[in-house]
C-alpha cells in the first residue's frame, strides 16, 4: 500500500502545473485521509520547500481552506445572533481537519450568551460594578448608551387666513386661524451608561438617570441601532446600541423575569 504521507523529490513540475499547484494537491491527498496535525504540516512544509516555495505556503493554504469552510458558520451566526453547540462542534471539526488555531472572539461570546439563556436559560456570571445595588440584586450586563425618548415637537403650522386693511397704514386685520403641526421625534436625553441587573434596568447619565423596574417591562424590540423597551406605564425608553446587544439585553430581561 502507498504511504499517503510520503512526498515526491523529482519529477514534480514535469507537468503543465506549478508548484502551489501541485502543494494544493497534495494538501488535498493528506486532508483525504485524516485530520492535519503538528507532523504532517511540518511535512508540507518541507515539500513546499522541495517545489521551490516557501514553508508559509503550506500553512497558507491550510489557512485559505479553513477559512473558506469557516465562513458559512460565521454567516449563520452573524444573521442569527446565535453560537449554538451544533457550530461549537462544527468549529471544532474545522480546527482539528485543518490543525487551525482559532480563538473566537469579537461578537462571538454574545452570541453564546444570547445561546445559553434563549435555548438553555443559563444566565451570564455576574459581574462587579461600582455603583449602589440593593440587596440581593445582581448585576449582569453593562453598556454604554445614549436614553432617547419620544417627544412632540412643532414644525410650523398650518391653516389659512384671509388679511383686511384696517385704514391705518401698516395695520391688517387676519380672519382664520393656523394649526400647530406637531410631529413626534426621538430625542436623546443623556448619554451614560445602561446596567442590567437582577431587578431592574438602572441607567446613569450625565444629565438625567431612569430605573425601569423588570416587572415594568411589557415588551421590547431590537432594532439596528438600539433597543426599545416598553413599560405597562409612560412613554417607551429607547438606548443606543448594536443589534446583537439588543438582542442578548431583552434575552437576559426575559430570563431575569422568570427566575
Amino acid at each position: 500500500m502507498t504511504n499517503p504521507y510520503s512526498f515526491c523529490q523529482r519529477g514534480c513540475l514535469s507537468l503543465n502545473r506549478t508548484g502551489k499547484e501541485f502543494l494544493d494537491a497534495k494538501v488535498s491527498e493528506l486532508i483525504a485521509h485524516g485530520p492535519i496535525d503538528d507532523a504532517i504540516e511540518a511535512k508540507l512544509a518541507g515539500f513546499a520547500l522541495a517545489l521551490g516555495l516557501k514553508k508559509s505556503d503550506a500553512t497558507d493554504i491550510l489557512a485559505q481552506r479553513f477559512t473558506k469552510e469557516f465562513e458559512p458558520i460565521k454567516q449563520h451566526m452573524e444573521s442569527s445572533f446565535v453560537l449554538t453547540d451544533s457550530d461549537l462542534d462544527e468549529i471544532e471539526t474545522l480546527k482539528k481537519k485543518y490543525n487551525a488555531n482559532l480563538m473566537l472572539s469579537g461578537t462571538a461570546p454574545l452570541f453564546r450568551a444570547i445561546y445559553l439563556l434563549e435555548a438553555k436559560h443559563e444566565l451570564p456570571p455576574p459581574i462587579s460594578v461600582d455603583i449602589f445595588l440593593e440587596a440581593n440584586e445582581t448585576c449582569y450586563y453593562t453598556v454604554p448608551t445614549t436614553w432617547h425618548q419620544a417627544r412632540v415637537q412643532t414644525r410650523g403650522y398650518s391653516g389659512t387666513s384671509i388679511s383686511l386693511p384696517t385704514g391705518v397704514r401698516g395695520v391688517r386685520f387676519r380672519l382664520g386661524g393656523y394649526t400647530p403641526v406637531r410631529a413626534e421625534q426621538i430625542t436623546a436625553l443623556s448619554a451614560g451608561t445602561l446596567f442590567v441587573t437582577s431587578k431592574r434596568l438602572l441607567f446613569t447619565g450625565d444629565a438625567r438617570s431612569t430605573t425601569i423596574g423588570l416587572k415594568k417591562i411589557v415588551d421590547g424590540h431590537v432594532y439596528s441601532d438600539c433597543v426599545k423597551i416598553e413599560k405597562n406605564t409612560g412613554k417607551p425608553d429607547f438606548f443606543s446600541m448594536n443589534a446583537p446587544q439588543a438582542r442578548f439585553i431583552l434575552s437576559l430581561v426575559g430570563v431575569l423575569t422568570e427566575h
